[in-house]
């Protein structure tokens, strides 16, 4: 079947709440996640660390090669005198921390950061350093320690693994690694997309494909063994109909198959035999990259369902990590990448949007290129459209978005007005219907007229930005080339589907963003006598060119003194006036931070400071990126709950 036939075969295409950009360094469980019931309680896995592991093993190893060090005399070369210690036991060793670094797909290095007591004529002397272990995942786990020393350096040669032997890679780096696949087992796929068979792959990589409708499943649309197993077998499903009700189709009971190791089991009930080649590409990385946590985990299989698990409340003040979402992240992003790899993929991406003549906006532009793409590489739009995403074209979130099983009109937007992954222009009617019954705020805005539903969007009332065909509202050509300016902004929250997988699952309104942005421009609506969108324009016009000017306008609307915001920012009231006074010799990204939460400034506004102090954010510096979130999603929560966010992400608190 032609993957590209959208309009012939639309349903089993499309999971729309799975996220597209993902962080693929983090195991932690998205903020704000709730169950499917809506409650904050989450299932995570019980699963052994490598370090429990190895100490519950090899503690005495290491203790006996640090005492044949000492006999030796290796110590004493290593620290450049000789000890007087007779042994060493729990009393003179400590051991504080483990690293592990990755050298293929079975071995790893292990780095044991040891403390010893060293006795000397002078008293004790405290010397650090590492016991080096070699680790292997062969027929059976084997362990040596190969070095003791005062340093090691392995940063840039190896990829660093979490406790559970889980690479630390970057959504860059797991695009690397899926090219690598590739040339190891199917170089020519790299340039030529008829080469990237997902069952080829799996082929050459010793794996064989079997497709059956999993019985219970809880979501899983495939499973990779790595031993021999049992598998229960039945139809369950769920059909979704145009009102968005659900209907569960399930057997009574299933029945037991065996399922030979390294096989791939797709779950027909979740996906058509026809459109498996992303997961068994999902499958393939997980064989690749992750063969050591389950090795770990003495699993047979990367199955959810089999894993122990452990009710846990979401806290805002308390992290909670998931190594299976970890895993499963670095798995779809990498499917991605065999399915379209980085490299050639850009290349395919720029040509054919630079083909493109006719265009209103640059949503259909790419649109355009994406459709092109599609057809050339069999690949439906909305994998076109991800990848897309994933590579750094922001604006192709305009393009092949499809509501309600059909392909809405593109459009366009300010580029910074949509950079999370959370924030939304786009809903369909049955869930603008449900949250019109859930939310009272929403039922407000929609009640006064002034917004109505169109083609995808909430979008104002007015003939400028909606126009009627028919039965249907569309929008007008102008409306689509700035959605950002006219339609409402939707906040999409993950849920727990199970184990490892969290989507987005509840959309809400975006009330405090509406809120600031009319807190900001209520003067003008009321003085001028304008729109919300007139207003906001004007208020961009007249907003003061200098950081100094700009502060002022903003204390003025706050009703706020230069003695107040001296306190909150924990300078004296001199030093805060020269802050304004003499830009250059104060502005640093931590002070343009606290000083926009302090107005709680919508990120149009924040993005204006930013750019009266002469200062711009490098989005390539992980800080940068934190602050950037901060000021986009959380300008309203105050310093305190940026710090938490920044301290979740191992971060520097704000200084200033």
């Amino acid at each position: 079947m032609d993957e590209t036939n959208n309009d012939l075969y639309p349903v089993q295409l499309k999971d729309p709440e799975v996220p597209i950009q993902e962080d693929c360094t983090s195991d932690v469980v998205p903020e704000g996640t709730t169950n499917m019931e809506g409650k904050k309680k989450v299932l995570v896995p019980e699963l052994i660390t490598m370090t429990k592991y190895l100490f519950d093993n090899y503690r005495l190893s290491m203790y006996s090669y640090l005492n044949r060090c000492l006999r030796s005399g290796e110590l004493s070369r290593i620290v450049g005198f000789s000890p007087l210690n007779r042994v060493f036991n729990k009393d003179s060793v400590s051991f504080s921390h483990v690293s592990y670094w990755k050298i293929d797909r079975e071995n790893f290095f292990a780095d044991v950061q040891v403390e010893l007591k060293l006795e000397t004529p002078g008293g004790h002397l405290e010397w650090h350093g590492y016991l080096v272990f070699w680790c292997e995942f062969g027929a059976s786990f084997t362990c040596s320690i190969e070095d003791l020393t005062d340093t090691v350096e392995r940063e840039g040669e190896y990829d660093l693994l979490s406790p559970f032997l889980v690479p630390y890679y970057s959504n860059k780096r797991m695009d690397e690694v899926a090219e690598q696949i590739w040339l190891q087992y199917i170089p020519e796929a790299l340039t030529d997309p008829t080469k990237r068979i997902a069952s080829e792959l799996a082929k050459r990589m010793g794996l064989t494909i079997q497709y059956h409708p999993v019985y219970e499943h809880r979501g899983v649309d495939s499973i990779l063994f790595f031993a021999e197993d049992d598998l229960v077998r039945g139809t369950d499903r769920m059909e979704k109909g145009d009102d968005g009700k659900k209907e569960h189709i399930k057997d009574n009971k299933g029945y037991i198959i065996h399922i030979p190791a390294n096989t791939i089991v797709v779950n027909t009930n979740l996906i058509h035999r026809d459109y498996s080649a992303y997961n068994i590409f999902h499958e393939c990385v997980h064989y690749d990259q992750h063969y050591m946590f389950f090795r770990l985990q003495a699993m047979g299989s990367n199955d959810p369902r089999k894993v122990r698990v452990r009710e846990v409340i979401v806290d805002k003040d308390q992290e909670v990590t998931d190594p299976i979402y970890f895993m499963e992240k670095q798995a779809n992003r990498g499917a991605y990448g065999l399915m379209l790899p980085a490299t050639d993929t850009k290349k395919v991406i720029t040509s054919e949007y630079e083909k493109v003549e006719n265009y209103r906006h640059i949503g259909e532009r790419y649109e355009i290129a994406g459709k092109a793409i599609s057809r050339q590489q069999c690949i439906p739009h909305f994998r076109i459209r991800a990848r897309m995403i994933q590579l750094g074209f922001v604006q192709a979130k305009g393009a092949l978005n499809y509501v309600e099983r059909k392909l809405i009109q593109p459009f366009a937007f300010n580029l910074d007005a949509w950079r999370e992954e959370q924030h939304t222009f786009v809903v369909d009617r049955w869930t603008t219907n449900a949250l019109y019954r859930k939310n009272e705020e929403f039922q407000a805005v929609m009640d006064s007229g002034k917004y109505v539903y169109a083609d995808g969007h909430v979008v104002r009332n007015d003939p400028r930005f909606v126009e009627k065909k028919g039965e249907d509202f569309f929008l007008t050509e102008w409306a689509s080339a700035h959605v950002d300016d006219c339609c409402l902004r939707f906040v999409r929250q993950y849920v727990q589907q199970n184990v490892g997988r969290y989507v987005f699952g509840r959309m809400y309104y975006d009330a405090d963003y509406v809120q600031q942005t009319q807190f900001y421009l209520n003067d003008l609506i009321n003085r001028e006598h304008l729109d919300e969108l007139d207003a906001k324009t004007l208020y961009i016009q007249k907003f003061p060119k200098d950081f100094k000017g700009a502060i002022e306008q903003l204390k003025k609307q706050n009703k706020t003194s230069n003695a107040k915001m001296a306190e909150f920012l924990n300078m004296d009231d001199s030093t805060f006036a020269r802050s304004l006074d003499d830009p250059k010799k104060y502005m640093n990204e931590d002070y343009l931070t606290v000083l926009c939460l302090y107005f709680k400034l919508p990120d149009w506004i924040s993005r204006m400071v930013f750019k009266r102090a002469h200062f711009q954010m490098d989005e390539e510096d992980k800080r940068h990126q934190a602050l950037l979130h901060i000021l986009r999603v959380q300008s309203n929560d105050g310093v305190e709950a940026a710090n938490e966010y920044l301290k979740k992400n191992h971060l520097a608190p704000l200084s200033f």
